[in-house]
């Protein structure tokens, strides 16, 4: 699974592929590639096994291209630099600073050029060789300029570039921005000259195998822009400029569309759950095959020429993705895969790949199969929390739905718990108890050794000006506490779940809170830049913790004993005296170790203060320090993360240390070596 390699100094694991930024077929359809927030994986199709990493010094790749003839990989990272890389030996052939391709890029068949979706929506074209800007697409003035370009595509055989984008009108301080938009438009450009050749109402297009024609769902010209469904097929013959064909059988979105192999043909499948061929010499409908159980899917062709159809179930828990013969509806294939997994991330970010695994995966004896694929679960967005079961298991926070356990001398997952649950907060008692919840307006408390039925019940703060959030569990499993924008910190008693205990002082926005490990007090930092400490049986506030300069505490924890307060701040860590409520000691923040939000904690003998911090343009891997509570003093410095760590947990025996990040991964950290356990 790949989760030793390319690991950082002093790391012993990494769990999970990191933040899924972008996935690429390779041209001949044997592997491919996934750019995410730790590098680029590479991966065998019909294996689904992971057989190389690269890019591992940033990482935080956002998009991916592969050159016409498979040679070549271009990639877009964060950081507004592209590299052309050469896919054999994986030396940097070119490289771009500055350029933007944050909604994606794209390769140009003749190996002249590479499209970029800019973060303002803007399309560029640059030179493939010398990164020189070749022409900008204007699509015209905008009062607000966000990015919204849904596809970005070179035609076949090079010569034009098309996009569907998006001009929403959206809302701002009452103010409706972009008023006369068109609201979402296909367009064809020149990519030499910017020049727009064809521009449609539509999207979901395609080129043709000779790249003369384009097809693309549209809307019906006697609709509004109010009620727009774009439920019929135009067909446009891009030397002209002119539209040749429109066919309006669909009576609902048109979601896929696809050329048979001759170029004759159009195939279109829509939300009707009709799947539908046209002869686009004699401008009619061929073929119409319905469905009353589910939408038909991706419409393929076969390389004998079969017409397949790949249809996604999403059930409660997996994913299943159908390979079906069209005209005897035969179903051939079948690849399940739990929900939260990277593969179902992958396919749905690539359904092409899902027919290439399928076709590589093919029998030749006609039955029937059903094949899993890798399981690997996918972090939740933003980022993976993590805690300890015991001193062989971590816990983790998985994409919907669950709670999972990790076998960390295996290095692999090993259970996941609340199956039927999306779980966004969890805590793990001393005790061994594992509670989860996702707070929302009618929530529940699960227990995840028995999860028939919950262990409370209660209603969240409906008002939009009371969202919550920063909730923790208190360390004896009977309440939740969280915060909200307006200040108000609410304490929910599982034993009285409907009548919430409200702290309220802070006249701001909750950005942290933690509760002493007796569970009878409770810290809390805000955006009116105080922190306080709150007895929670009465809901009276003990006091207010020091401060040299108002400042916002942004991560806060109790040590073991909890006789000490740490909290992050922008550029410093303070500790408290959580009984005198007194300064005990200020640990001054580097440049590149500043902003500890978060992720901030003690270890289970409460000698030493873990912190982790925030990226901050100019940095390549974040720090994670650890302090000596006593002097204060940096012990050591753990760097591997290409972004924010925002988590951070002991092993019970202290000897091992699980970091979360938003780059999508957990790294696991042998601190051994500096703590003299």
């Amino acid at each position: 699974m790949g989760t030793t390699w390319a690991l950082p100094e002093g790391a012993i694991a990494r769990f999970g592929k990191g933040d899924v930024g972008d996935v690429k077929l390779s041209p001949d359809g044997t592997y491919f590639t996934v750019g995410t927030g730790v590098g680029l994986w590479w991966y065998d199709v019909s294996s689904m096994s992971p057989i190389s990493l690269w890019e591992t010094e940033r990482g935080l790749i956002s998009s991916v291209d592969f050159s016409h003839d498979g040679k070549w990989i271009v990639i877009g990272s964060w950081d507004q630099v592209i590299k052309v890389l050469d896919v054999q030996t994986g030396e940097c052939v070119t490289q771009m600073e500055g350029q933007d391709a944050f909604g994606g890029l794209a390769c140009s068949s003749n190996g002249r050029w590479i499209a970029i979706a800019v973060m303002n929506g803007v399309v560029k074209v640059l030179d493939i060789h010398t990164g020189e800007c070749v022409a900008q697409m204007d699509r015209g003035a905008r009062e607000f300029e966000s990015n919204d370009i849904h596809q970005l595509e070179f035609s076949p055989d090079g010569k034009l570039l098309a996009a569907t984008v998006d001009n929403p009108q959206l809302s701002r301080d009452g103010q409706v921005l972009n008023p006369d938009t068109e609201g979402t438009q296909t367009y064809v450009w020149h990519p030499e000259t910017g020049e727009a050749i064809v521009k449609f109402a539509g999207g979901n297009f395609v080129f043709s195998p000779d790249s003369r024609l384009l097809a693309g769902a549209a809307a019906d010209e006697t609709s509004g822009a109010a009620d727009r469904v774009d439920c019929c097929v135009s067909v446009w013959d891009v030397t002209t400029g002119e539209r040749i064909s429109h066919f309006s059988a669909h009576t609902d979105w048109v979601e896929n569309i696809t050329f048979s192999p001759c170029g004759k043909f159009i195939v279109s499948s829509s939300r009707d759950k009709s799947l539908r061929v046209w002869d686009l010499a004699a401008g009619i409908e061929n073929k119409v095959y319905t469905n009353s159980e589910t939408d038909w899917g991706l419409p393929f062709y076969s390389p004998e020429g079969q017409l397949l159809t790949a249809i996604f179930r999403y059930e409660k828990t997996t994913v299943a993705i159908d390979i079906c013969c069209v005209e005897s509806g035969e179903k051939l294939q079948t690849i399940e895969l739990l929900r939260g997994s990277v593969g179902a991330m992958w396919f749905f970010r690539c359904p092409q790949l899902a027919v290439a695994y399928a076709l590589s995966n093919k029998r030749t004896d006609g039955k029937t199969q059903t094949f899993p694929t890798l399981r690997e679960p996918h972090f939740p967005w933003p980022y993976p929390k993590v805690a300890w079961l015991d001193d062989q298991t971590l816990v983790s926070t998985r994409d919907y739905p669950g709670i999972e356990l990790w076998d960390v001398a295996q290095k692999c997952p090993r259970e996941t718990l609340l199956k039927d649950e999306n779980i966004y907060t969890y805590t793990v008692l001393p005790c061994g108890r594992i509670l989860g919840t996702r707070l929302h307006n009618e929530t529940k408390v699960w227990d995840a050794s028995n999860s028939d039925e919950p262990v409370a019940e209660f209603t969240a703060p409906k008002e939009p000006s009371e969202w919550v959030r920063h909730e923790v569990f208190a360390p004896t499993g009977d309440r939740i506490a969280a915060g909200s924008r307006e200040g108000t910190v609410y304490v929910w008693n599982f034993q009285n779940p409907e009548e919430p205990t409200l702290l309220t002082g802070h006249t701001d926005y909750v950005t942290s809170l933690a509760f002493s490990p007796d569970g009878k007090r409770l810290a809390s930092g805000a955006s009116d830049d105080t922190t306080r400490l709150w007895d929670v049986e009465s809901g009276e506030q003990i006091g207010t913790l020091p401060l040299d300069e108002p400042r916002c505490t942004e991560g806060i924890a109790f040590s073991p004993c909890g006789k000490i307060i740490a909290g992050g701040m922008d550029n410093e860590i303070r500790l408290w005296c959580a009984e005198q409520l007194t300064t005990l000691r200020t640990i001054p923040q580097t440049e590149n170790s500043r902003r500890t939000y978060d992720a901030l904690t003690f270890s289970p003998c409460g000698k030493y203060l873990i912190s982790g911090t925030w990226w901050q343009r100019g940095m390549e891997k974040m720090a994670i320090r650890l302090w000596e509570v006593a002097t204060g003093e940096n012990i050591h410095t753990f760097w591997g993360h290409t972004t924010d760590v925002q988590s951070l947990a002991f092993s019970p025996n202290g000897t091992l240390l699980a970091s979360g990040s938003f780059d999508g991964t957990i790294l696991l950290w042998d601190v051994k070596p500096f703590i003299g356990s």
